[in-house]
């Protein structure tokens, strides 16, 4: 049968290398970007910081001037030869002549304390006062600044000796445009130094000089910081390319700007470094290429993973058959297409027999030979079915598409046939069957779970009528799958509770002497009533309930039969609380609390549940004997019987299923079985108890065969604590059970038995 694609697109190799070509080409281009980013803003912030070195040194330049008149206009001198008389030689020699040759400036003029023009001087000759026509405007708001600083100033003093009277300079600058041409005009007050001499009235006379903004000044200026192309350029003419600095009037407002060729240091590194990024650039291609050619070979192998990724999510390990996932998957694209008679989808779910008793007694390897070659067969009867797939564990499921009744049953049948077959494996042969359910879906609309779950309710139903089934779905199974879990959940509600209760069946000698008692587990439903061993007791065992179900079974046991001290106390445990470690633990810790004298009682286990090689199960049987119990092996014959399992557990007793005792009589065959097994028993020194005695004729031939110990409805009938038995046969006596002594119970030397871990 050739499997259906599993919907998956493509990833040819292009898929993959088209990207790694686009990083590799992508990474080269955002290095040059990337790098062409770091330079521009590199260089913009170094254009920043020269802006910045621009404005701090014209400001320190007019500082400067101001500090050069200054100190050429605060002196006892220069209040004397201009405010006490006006000295024009002096103010030429001291002021024109003075501040023109060795500062620069072009104009000087002295105004006095009324804020006339007294004094004229450009450059460095005496000049006619009219020369301050062009600087009126620009001296005036200088001149008020000055003023206001003078009339906050405090008063003046006369000083006697030399002590300076150390006068803060009174003076205002700004740069002026004069004829279009830039200034630096700069006006100071008048004041003494030494305090000889002071100013006649409350006015001082005012020196106002002004400094063109020329090339030599800008030279000044440009030598100092390191700056190129400085110049003084109109607002109109700034160029983008250019560093500029605004300077502005007395009122804030820009007048001309100083520009300058900024320096770019990260572009002169670029270009000092072209060469070896060039070289590099080259590497780093050739590298890409390189990796783009060994990216290729990878892609081809993600690919080749990738799909192989796929296929082991969607496969299933053992028999490379789809699992779970790809089953749903394909279930949810198919079952859209039923509509109808017409069209129908048949869904078969296959679980093995006995695969669990494969797994115990030969192991696991063993099972995992099995189910391979489960869906092998599978794969080769099922030729012409639309899909095969493992659902898990040991249940497979098989899927077919446009099939009747008659062929799905046809279908089931040869599978059926196929998988009783013997299979050979490295373990030997294994010979098993398999339980089938199936259901037809034909009307649109159901969901993949839906029909899963409809062929699984008729597999559990033909596994519940026995081995080798073939069961269709029906929609009354549902409600019976309902009712199941219904009983589940009252079963997990009564734990704990008074609903459950124990009876105990009496067990005799060969003198009918009462010798023992078999503890049996009742449950009395409210509103369903007595509810049999055979339905709950399995139920609980699958559904993981049995282990809490088995905790209270004991201590109902222990605390009712404490004081029954002439008794044997048969108690059964099922295979599930064998195999849980602390198991012996747990015992002993009940035990101890109900002070019984483990002597006294029998752990009853199935064949099945000694059967294998669990560490777990051998661990909690020997640490059981070591504490003191019994051990009886239950329903002796029905399962795999195994004198090993006998020698290697030490069983204590066998108990005979009264599917042997009831058989007395019917034949030759049963008779010798039952002969055999005694005799089996008394050879290895086991006591043996028939289960089932039901009448005289099969307690004669009991006896005559040598059995030890017997219980059935002959003798009497399981029955609560203090209550009789009822419904015995008239040849049996009427039982009493014993009842809890009022007296305190002695602590049994179980309290102080201690058991390895098992």
């Amino acid at each position: 049968m050739v499997l259906p694609a599993y919907e998956d697109p493509s990833h040819p190799r292009h898929r993959l290398f088209g990207p790694l070509a686009g990083l590799a080409v992508g990474a080269l281009g955002l290095i040059a970007l990337v790098s062409t980013f770091l330079i521009c803003r590199f260089d913009e912030n170094a254009t920043i910081r020269e802006e910045h070195i621009v404005d701090n040194g014209f400001a320190v330049m007019l500082t400067e001037l101001n500090d050069v008149v200054a100190t050429q206009v605060e002196w006892d001198s220069a209040v004397e030869e201009l405010d006490h008389r006006l000295n024009l030689d002096w103010a030429d020699f001291n002021l024109g002549s003075y501040l023109h040759v060795f500062h620069g400036f072009s104009h000087v003029f002295v105004l006095d304390a009324r804020d006339r023009v007294i004094y004229a001087s450009v450059g460095g000759e005496r000049a006619s006062l009219a020369a301050f026509g062009p600087f009126d405007q620009a001296g005036r708001g200088l001149l008020s600044q000055v003023r206001e600083g003078e009339a906050a100033r405090p008063p003046l003093l006369p000083r006697a000796g030399s002590n300076n009277i150390a006068v803060s300079s009174i003076q205002d600058s700004h740069v002026v445009l004069i004829g279009g041409q830039p200034f630096i005009l700069s006006a100071t007050l008048v004041q003494p130094d030494f305090g000889k001499v002071l100013p006649r009235s409350r006015h001082a006379p005012v020196v106002i000089a002004a400094k063109p903004l020329d090339a030599a000044a800008l030279k000044v200026l440009a030598d100092r910081y390191l700056l190129k192309d400085l110049a003084a350029t109109p607002l109109d003419q700034i160029k983008l390319t250019t560093g500029h600095s605004f300077l502005r009037d007395h009122f804030g407002k820009a007048l001309i700007v100083l520009t300058w060729t900024p320096q770019r240091p990260a572009l002169m590194l670029l270009k000092g470094l072209a060469v070896p990024l060039l070289l590099l650039l080259i590497v780093l291609a050739l590298v890409a290429v390189r990796v783009l050619r060994g990216s290729l070979a990878i892609a081809s192998e993600l690919v080749a993973s990738e799909a192989k990724s796929k296929h082991d999510a969607t496969h299933d390990a053992l028999t490379r058959l789809p699992n779970r996932a790809y089953l749903f998957d394909y279930l949810g694209q198919q079952l859209p297409r039923v509509a109808g008679p017409e069209r129908t989808m048949a869904v078969l779910c296959i679980d093995l027999d006995r695969f669990k008793e494969v797994n115990d007694t030969l192991g696991h390897p063993a099972g995992d030979a099995l189910i391979e070659a489960t869906g092998l067969r599978l794969l080769q009867t099922c030729a012409d079915a639309a899909f095969v797939a493992r659902y898990g564990g040991d249940e497979f499921v098989v899927i077919c598409e446009q099939i009747g009744e008659a062929e799905v049953y046809e279908l089931a049948n040869r599978i059926g046939a196929a998988l009783t077959e013997q299979v050979m494996t490295g373990f030997g042969h294994i010979e098993v069957g398999c339980s089938i359910g199936y259901a037809l879906i034909d009307e649109p609309g159901v969901e993949p779970s839906e029909a899963l779950h409809r062929a699984d309710v008729a597999l559990y139903r033909a596994k519940d009528a026995g081995r080798q089934k073939i069961v269709r779905f029906e929609p009354e199974m549902d409600q019976a799958m309902k009712n199941r879990r219904l009983l589940e959940a009252e079963l997990r509600l009564a734990i704990g509770t008074d609903q459950l209760r124990m009876a105990y069946q009496p067990q005799f000698d060969r003198e009918r002497k009462l010798v023992g008692f078999e503890a049996l587990l009742r449950w009395h439903h409210p509103e369903r009533g007595e509810i049999s061993p055979s339905v709950f007791v399995p139920l609980a065992e699958e559904t993981g309930l049995i282990l809490a179900l088995g905790e209270q079974v004991l201590r109902m046991a222990f605390a009712e039969t404490a004081q029954w001290q002439s008794a044997v106390i048969a108690i059964n445990v099922s295979a599930v609380q064998l195999r849980r470690r602390g198991f012996a633990a747990q015992v002993l810790r009940i035990a101890a609390a109900a002070g019984i004298d483990p002597r006294r009682y029998e752990m009853e286990v199935t064949e099945t549940a000694l059967l294998g090689d669990d560490p777990v199960t051998a661990g909690n049987i020997a640490a059981l004997k070591r504490i003191g119990f019994l051990i009886a092996l239950d329903d002796f014959g029905t399962g795999f019987s195994s004198l090993s399992v006998l020698q290697r557990f030490s069983v204590d007793k066998i108990k005979i299923d009264c599917s042997f005792v009831a058989a007395l009589g019917t034949g030759r065959e049963a008779d010798t079985l039952i002969d055999g097994i005694i005799k089996l028993g008394r050879a290895l020194d086991l006591s043996v108890v028939a289960e089932g005695v039901e009448n005289e004729r099969q307690w004669d031939h009991l006896v005559d065969a040598g059995c030890h110990l017997f219980q059935g409805y002959l003798l009497g009938r399981p029955q609560l604590a203090g209550v009789p038995s009822a419904g015995a046969s008239a040849s049996a006596p009427a039982i009493k059970l014993p009842v809890r002594s009022p007296r305190q119970p002695q602590v049994a030397e179980a309290r102080q038995l201690r058991t390895s871990p098992s």
